[in-house]
């Protein structure tokens, strides 16, 4: 199987180094710097696994007309730019492994809903300085069909990923999946970013928990206004603290951070991450699509509207 990878960051080398390890055709559409690394030192990873694999490197997206899979590997707030250099490729399916729900529909307006596939990543890692990519956290990665007739090669694409050692399922509610990590995810990424903190410091500080359960509380709301039913799965139980007492619901946050403390201890969000390399957050198209929402559908969120500015404001003051 072909696949094309826009994008060679933490989680694109991942998925990389993995399906060429496993006898893939694999290429990077990357920027001329990390072509660079790409060329001296290959797809290398530590951590979980120790793995130093080749790949076909281009700097120049229109050299490829067609692949099996395109995955896109950017910031949600690189997207739109993104596309647009790509979206000549004749894709069997595409799919990003971006944070948030909204790529889903950036994805159909490029390529079409018979080609999108929904995507919830549960696997991370660090990109080092050196080109190297710190391998920290292998759950799962879901991926979905959104309309049926993808729904085969949803199966297939997610057999090959697995079997190259990245953990990956496909889902039949794959939607709902989305959006109960979205709903968590924007809980952890305004943490990460207000405490410059580790995951398992924020998650199992009493007051960071609260500001934790008000926002999912808050997120949960505008899912269940688009009547898309959230579950229970890792990282975060959210169905569970969507509807239970708000007490009942810390104790599950305050869980959740002792299961990091056990298994990931040095987890370090991505937008953590980014924070301290003075990058972009990804805050406008995730956790200001969720305001937007809850403006549109009358949705009180204070919680929400106060991380937005919160967060905002350091993007502004970190960028300077």
């Amino acid at each position: 199987m072909r696949f094309t990878i826009l994008g060679a960051g933490a989680l694109g080398t991942i998925l990389a180094s993995h399906l060429r390890e496993d006898g893939h055709e694999v290429d990077c559409i990357v920027r001329a710097n990390r072509a660079a690394q790409l060329s001296e030192n290959g797809l290398q990873l530590t951590g979980l696994r120790e793995l130093n694999a080749s790949c076909n490197i281009v700097t120049e997206p229109a050299s490829i007309k067609n692949t099996d899979v395109l995955i896109i590997g950017t910031k949600t707030y690189q997207i739109e730019a993104a596309l647009e250099s790509v979206r000549h490729i004749d894709a069997t399916a595409v799919f990003s492994i971006a944070n948030g729900v909204k790529k889903n529909e950036q994805l159909i307006a490029a390529f079409g809903k018979a080609a999108t596939l929904g995507c919830m990543a549960n696997v991370s890692g660090e990109l080092l300085d050196n080109g190297v990519v710190n391998y920290t956290r292998n759950v799962c990665l879901h991926l979905g069909a959104l309309n049926e007739d993808q729904r085969r090669n949803a199966e297939e694409i997610a057999q090959a990923i697995d079997q190259s050692g990245v953990v990956c399922r496909a889902r039949d509610d794959i939607t709902s999946v989305e959006w109960s990590k979205f709903v968590g995810w924007v809980a952890f990424m305004c943490l990460a970013v207000i405490t410059r903190a580790r995951t398992i410091d924020f998650l199992l500080n009493d007051n960071h928990a609260r500001l934790a359960t008000r926002l999912i509380k808050e997120m949960a709301q505008i899912a269940e206004s688009k009547n898309i039913p959230l579950v229970d799965q890792s990282p975060m139980p959210v169905k569970t603290i969507a509807e239970a007492s708000f007490d009942d619901s810390l104790q599950a946050i305050l869980s959740v951070g002792n299961e990091f403390a056990t298994n990931a201890p040095e987890h370090r969000m991505s937008s953590l991450q980014d924070l301290e390399r003075g990058a972009t957050l990804e805050y406008a198209d995730t956790l200001g699509y969720a305001r937007a929402l809850a403006v549109e559908l009358g949705i009180a969120a204070p919680t929400i509207i106060d991380c937005h500015d919160l967060v905002a404001g350091i993007d502004a003051i970190n960028s300077n």
